[in-house]
C-alpha cells in the first residue's frame, strides 16, 4: 500500500515538474522561429490540424526543448494549442489555459506585422491616465538584459523601430541572441527551473511574445514567466480544490491573488541615534537595516511560495517591502497563508516590539468573469482593479495590526533591566560585555551593511530541520529560524572554490541553495564546478541589487562626515527621497483606452502579463540603473597614475584630509581627491580603478529611493536621476517622479534628515506631482509656461557661481538677491503643500514686480556690461523662485 502510495506521489511530481518547464518554454519557439532557422526531423512533418491554428512555433519550440529535456515536456509544449493532441490533455489543458488566462490583455492589430521588423514596444508608451498627452510610441532595443556602464543608453526605448536594427531586419539580432541563448544552456550540466527561468529573463525580456496580429507589447519573457505560474495555480486547484477544475470555462475562480506589505519600515530603517561611540558605524548600519528589510521581504515571500508549494515564477513582485503572488485558489493555501502572517507578526512583536506588521490582502480570482459588470467578482482580465481591490484591503488590515496576536503585544517580561539600553535604536538587551553599548541586532545590521558593499554574490540557503540556528551568526550575513532561511555574500574570486566549500559545510542540513550573481547577468560562471550531486540541489540566477556605497579601498566605508566634507563650500549632507507619482492609477486605469468594457464597463487593460512587464521594468530603474547614475558622481582614493605637475594638480583637483574615526592616541587621516571640473574621457579611463562613489544609496528598488551625499551631488543627481527615469519611460506625461532634499550638518540626526527628505516629498505631491521640494521651495522639474523650473533654477545657480569664481560679481550681490527675495516675496517660513495655494502663490509671484527697480539698481555694482545684461535678463524672470539658485550658490561659496 505504501509502496503505491510513494509511486503515485512520484508520478504526479513528474508530472508537476513537467507541466512547470512545458509551460515556462512553450513559447520558445517564437525566439527559435524568428532566427529564420527551419526545424527539420520529425517535428517539421506535424501536420497542423495535430498542433493548431496559431500553433506553428510549437514545433521550434519542441525541436530545442528535446535536446535537454524528456518526452513528456516536449509533448506539453507541441501541443498546448491543440491539447487533445497531446498524451496527457489534461495536463496539456492546464497549460492551454495558463497560456490563453496569461494574454488576456493581447489586443489585436489592424494589420498584421512581419515579425522581423516589429521590435517591442515599451509598456511605458502605452500608459495614459486622464487628460494628459498621449505618449509617442517607443520601441524597445533588441539586447540581453546586462549593467554595465552603457547598459542604460543601450537598453532604454527609441522612437524609431529601425533605431532597434543592426541591419534591414531584426533577424541579425534574433540569431545573435539565439546563439548566446543556447551556448548558456548547452555549456549546462543540469536543467533546473530556476536557472532556466533566469536565463529566459536575460534574453527574452527585450523580445514581443506575440507580433503577428496582436500589439507587440509584452515581453516574451513576462508571458512565459505568468504562463508557468498560471499553470502551478491550475494543477495544485486540481489537486486540492474538493471543486473540480473545469477544462473549457473561464469563469473559474481558480486562482489567488495575495499582496504582502510591511508596514513601519521607514521608522524602523531611521529609528537609530548617532552617539558619539558609534559614528564609525552609522553608514554601514543605515545600510544594512534598508537591506535587513529587503531580504526579510524576499524571504517573506519565498516562505509562502515554499510552503504553498509554488515556483519562483509565482512571485510576481517583490520590493519595497511589498510583494504580490499568484497562488491557486484553495482552502490549503488560504489555511497556511493565514498561519505563516500569524507566525511572522509575533516574531515581529518578539524581535522588533510591534514596530513591524506584515499585512497580507488575498481575493479569489477567475480569468474572465462571466458578467463584466458584477462589482464583487475579480479577473485576471482586469489586473488592475483587482490590485486596487487588494490595495484597499491591505490599508483595512493596516488599521487592525496583530488583531490576532493580541496576547503576544500585551505579555510582560518578569523582570526588565533598564540599563541595558541600545545606543542606537533605544531597545531593551541584555549585554554580554559591560563595553558593549550597540545591542546584537544593531551589530548585525551593521555586519550586514559590511557584507553587502560591494559584494558580487549572494547565496540563499533554505535550511531543513537538521541545521542547528545556534551557528547561524556564524554561517549567515542574514537569518531567520521561522522562515528556515539564511543569506550570505560574497566577493570576486577567481574560482568558485570560496561558493563550493561552503554550500559543501551547509550541504546537509539545506534542501535548496540559490546562487545569485547581484547586477551582472553573467551568472553562471561557477555552474559548471559542482559536481552533478550538488547540482541536483543548487540553482543559479541574477538580481539586481541598489547597493552604490563610498567605500574607500583601504579603509572601508567612508563615514557620513566624510560625505559632507567632500561637498564644495559648507560642509553638508543632502538627504534624497524620491518615487513614481500615481503609481496607483498607472497600474489601475493606465491602460484604460487599450480595451472598450463591455457597455461601459471598466476595463483596466493591465492583466497579469503587463502587471509583471510594469513591475520588472520599473524595478530594472531602480535597482539596477540606480547603479550606474550614482557612479557618475565620484572622488578618487590615488591620481598619481596621471602623474601631474604642481600646476596641473592644483588646476585639476582638490586634496581632502578626512578624519579617521579608531581607537588611536593620534588622530589619523587619509587624503581623497576631488576633480575641479569634468575630467576628460582619457584621465577618467585611468583612474577608474581609484574611483570612491559620493552617493550613498540607503534603498532603492521597485519605484522609490532614499540616497545620502555630498550636498551637492545629491542635488545634481536628483536631476540626473529624474531626466534618465523621463528617457527610461518614454517622456511619457502620465509617468512622474517627485522628489525631496533636505540639507543638513553631517551631525544632525541622520533619522530625522529622513524624515524631513519624506516631508519635502509629500509636499512636492501635494502641490500637484512631478515636483521636488528643496531649500523650503517646491518646483516644477522643467519651465511651466512663466513658472520657473528646477532645472533652470540650477542652471542659472552655476553660471552665478562661475560669475562668481571669474569676479565678475560678488558674494554681496548675491546675498542681496536673496534678501529682495525675502522682503518681496517670503510671507510664511512654511512650505507650500497645497495645489491650489501654490498655484496661487506662484501666480501671484509673477504678477509681482515691486523688486524690479531695486534689483536694477544692484545690477549697477557689476562692470562687466555683458554680465550685467545677462542677468538683468534672467534675473526678472527667476526672481519670484531665486531663493534655489541663490542658496545653491551660498553653500558653494562658503568656506569649510
Amino acid at each position: 500500500m505504501y509502496l503505491v502510495v510513494e509511486f503515485n506521489i512520484m508520478v504526479n511530481n513528474m508530472d508537476r515538474k513537467n507541466l512547470e518547464f512545458a509551460s515556462l518554454l512553450h513559447d520558445i519557439g517564437k525566439f527559435y522561429q524568428r532566427t529564420g532557422d527551419k526545424v527539420t526531423g520529425k517535428y517539421s512533418e506535424i501536420p497542423i490540424e495535430k498542433y493548431g491554428r496559431n500553433g506553428a512555433h510549437a514545433k521550434w519550440s519542441a525541436y530545442f526543448i528535446s535536446k535537454y529535456w524528456d518526452d513528456d515536456v516536449v509533448d506539453l509544449a507541441l501541443y498546448h494549442h491543440q491539447y487533445s493532441s497531446s498524451n496527457y490533455p489534461k495536463l496539456a489543458n492546464m497549460l492551454t489555459k495558463a497560456d490563453h488566462h496569461s494574454s488576456t490583455e493581447r489586443i489585436f492589430s489592424e494589420e498584421a506585422n512581419d515579425t522581423s521588423l516589429t521590435p517591442l514596444i515599451s509598456i511605458f508608451s502605452e500608459v495614459k491616465i486622464g487628460d494628459n498627452k498621449e505618449s509617442e510610441e517607443c520601441y524597445v532595443p533588441f539586447k540581453k538584459i546586462d549593467l554595465n556602464e552603457d547598459s542604460f543608453e543601450d537598453l532604454k526605448p527609441k522612437i524609431s523601430p529601425k533605431e532597434t536594427m543592426s541591419g534591414w531586419n531584426l533577424k541579425p539580432e534574433y540569431k545573435q541572441l539565439w546563439t548566446e541563448f543556447t551556448n548558456e544552456v548547452n555549456n549546462l550540466k543540469r536543467h533546473d527551473f530556476n536557472t532556466t527561468l533566469a536565463l529566459m529573463k536575460k534574453y527574452t525580456s527585450t523580445i514581443p511574445s506575440a507580433v503577428y496580429v496582436s500589439i507587440p507589447d509584452i515581453s516574451l519573457y513576462d508571458h512565459s514567466k505568468t504562463t508557468a505560474a498560471l499553470a502551478v495555480c491550475r494543477y495544485l486547484f486540481d489537486r486540492d480544490s474538493e471543486e473540480k477544475l473545469t477544462t473549457t470555462t473561464n469563469d473559474q475562480k481558480v486562482y489567488l491573488a495575495i499582496n504582502g506589505d510591511i508596514s513601519g519600515i521607514q521608522k524602523f530603517i531611521f529609528k537609530i541615534s548617532s552617539p558619539q561611540e558609534a559614528q564609525s558605524g552609522m553608514s554601514k548600519r543605515l545600510r544594512g537595516r534598508s537591506l535587513y528589510l529587503t531580504l526579510l521581504t524576499n524571504a517573506i515571500a519565498d516562505k509562502i511560495a515554499q510552503d504553498l508549494e509554488l515556483t519562483s515564477a509565482n512571485i510576481l513582485f517583490c520590493g519595497g517591502g511589498r510583494f504580490t503572488i499568484i497562488a491557486p485558489n484553495t482552502e490549503k493555501a488560504k489555511a497556511k497563508l493565514e498561519e505563516i502572517k500569524e507566525k511572522i507578526n509575533k516574531e515581529f512583536i518578539d524581535k522588533f516590539n510591534a514596530e513591524l506588521y506584515l499585512a497580507i490582502a488575498t481575493e479569489e480570482a477567475c480569468a474572465i468573469k462571466k458578467d463584466p459588470k458584477n462589482e464583487y467578482e475579480y479577473d485576471l482580465n482586469n489586473f488592475g482593479k483587482l490590485m486596487k481591490h487588494l490595495t484597499d484591503l491591505l490599508t483595512e488590515d493596516k488599521k487592525h495590526k496583530f488583531v490576532n496576536n493580541l496576547e503576544d503585544v500585551f505579555k510582560f517580561e518578569d523582570e526588565i533591566k533598564y540599563d541595558d539600553i541600545c545606543s542606537v535604536c533605544g531597545n531593551l538587551y541584555h549585554k554580554n560585555n559591560e563595553d558593549d553599548f550597540v545591542c546584537p541586532s544593531c551589530k548585525s545590521h551593521e555586519d550586514l551593511g559590511q557584507k553587502v558593499s560591494n559584494s558580487n554574490y549572494m547565496i540563499k540557503v533554505f535550511l531543513n530541520d537538521e541545521y542547528d540556528f545556534k551557528d547561524a551568526k556564524k554561517d549567515f550575513a542574514f537569518y531567520d529560524e521561522y522562515l528556515s532561511l539564511g543569506y550570505n555574500f560574497f566577493k570576486s574570486y577567481k574560482s568558485g572554490s570560496d561558493l563550493i566549500k561552503f554550500i559543501d559545510e551547509l550541504d546537509m542540513f539545506s534542501d535548496k541553495f540559490e546562487v545569485i550573481k547581484l547586477n551582472d547577468t553573467n551568472f553562471l560562471e561557477f555552474a559548471n564546478e559542482f559536481d552533478e550531486l550538488s547540482l541536483e540541489k543548487i540553482s543559479f540566477s541574477f538580481s539586481f541589487l541598489a547597493n552604490t556605497v563610498p567605500k574607500h579601498p583601504k579603509e572601508g566605508p567612508l563615514y557620513f562626515e566624510h560625505l559632507a566634507q567632500i561637498s564644495k563650500g559648507s560642509n553638508k549632507l543632502g538627504v534624497l527621497k524620491m518615487d513614481v507619482d500615481n503609481l496607483g492609477q498607472v497600474f489601475n486605469k493606465g491602460f484604460d483606452e487599450l480595451i472598450e468594457g463591455v457597455d461601459g464597463e471598466h476595463i483596466s487593460g493591465m492583466s497579469i502579463s503587463r502587471m509583471s512587464t510594469l513591475s520588472s521594468q520599473l524595478d530594472l530603474f531602480f535597482s539596477g540603473f540606480v547603479n550606474e547614475i550614482a557612479s557618475n558622481y565620484v572622488v578618487y582614493s590615488d591620481i598619481s597614475a596621471l602623474n601631474l605637475d604642481d600646476d596641473s594638480f592644483n588646476k585639476k583637483f582638490k586634496p581632502i584630509d578626512l578624519k579617521l574615526q579608531n581607537d588611536k592616541i593620534e588622530d589619523e587621516f587619509i587624503t581623497i581627491f576631488k576633480a575641479k571640473s569634468e575630467l576628460d574621457l582619457k584621465d577618467k579611463i585611468t583612474l577608474k580603478r581609484w574611483e570612491i562613489p559620493t552617493i550613498h544609496i540607503n534603498y532603492s528598488g521597485g519605484d522609490d529611493l532614499l540616497v545620502l551625499g555630498p550636498y551637492d551631488d545629491i542635488i545634481k543627481f536628483a536631476r540626473e536621476l529624474r531626466s534618465k527615469f523621463k528617457e527610461w519611460t518614454c517622456n511619457n506625461d502620465s509617468i512622474n517622479l517627485s522628489g525631496g532634499i533636505s540639507i543638513v550638518s553631517p551631525k544632525f540626526p541622520i533619522g530625522k534628515a529622513a524624515n524631513m527628505a519624506e516631508d519635502y516629498l509629500d509636499a512636492s505631491k501635494s502641490c500637484g506631482k512631478d515636483k521636488i521640494c528643496l531649500f523650503g521651495e517646491v518646483v516644477d522639474w522643467g519651465d511651466n509656461g512663466l513658472f520657473k523650473g528646477f532645472n533652470s533654477l540650477l542652471e542659472f545657480g552655476l553660471e552665478l557661481e562661475d560669475y562668481n569664481k571669474e569676479s565678475k560679481v560678488s558674494k554681496g550681490l548675491i546675498y542681496s538677491m536673496l534678501n529682495i527675495w525675502k522682503s518681496t516675496f517670503e510671507h510664511s517660513s512654511d512650505i507650500i503643500d497645497n495645489e491650489n495655494e501654490w498655484n496661487n502663490v506662484n501666480t501671484n509671484r509673477l504678477s509681482t514686480k515691486s523688486f524690479v527697480p531695486l534689483f536694477k539698481h544692484k545690477l549697477r555694482l557689476i562692470n562687466d556690461k555683458k554680465v550685467r545684461k545677462d542677468l538683468d535678463k534672467k534675473g526678472v524672470k527667476l526672481m519670484p523662485w531665486i531663493k534655489i539658485p541663490v542658496s545653491w550658490v551660498s553653500l558653494r561659496m562658503r568656506k569649510a
